[in-house]
């Protein structure tokens, strides 16, 4: 089995984390937190920057470790790391997904959001309080 890693990010802003919903392939339709494969000789957080910045036009900041977890899909073994981050604007462009929602962790199953990411949801559930206090001393 093909092994893939993969970063995704939590965007939070106004105390509302940011989904989005997939545009293709056999995720079409499910919500994530956007991100997307390390490529070789990229660290983890480089790599999200670098997806952020092409699916979304944004830069993010304040990137901090959440949680990891493997997942099976398509006949890959993806190793998913989780992050948190902020940014100075929310995105007005989507160019891999087909539209964002801004929610909160406790409502994130009310969207058609990826089971398999179920770990790193309740890791942000867990964080959140924090997180929201953290954010609110910075601004």
């Amino acid at each position: 089995m093909n092994k893939l890693n993969v970063v995704c990010g939590a965007l939070v802003i106004d105390e509302k984390v940011m989904i989005a919903q997939r545009s293709y392939g056999s995720s079409k339709g499910f919500y994530e937190f956007p991100g997307g494969k390390v490529e070789k000789n990229e660290t983890k957080e480089k790599a999200l920057i670098r997806e952020w910045k092409e699916e979304c036009e944004i830069d993010i900041h304040n990137v901090q470790y959440l949680a990891s977890s493997i997942d099976y899909q398509d006949g890959y073994e993806i190793h998913l790391t989780c992050f948190t981050c902020t940014a100075s604007k929310k995105p007005v462009v989507l160019n891999a997904h087909s539209e964002y929602i801004w929610t909160t962790p406790n409502h994130i199953y009310d969207y058609n959001f990826f089971k398999s990411d179920k770990m790193l949801v309740e890791a942000l559930k867990e964080a959140w309080p924090c997180l929201i206090k953290q954010m609110k001393q910075k601004f």
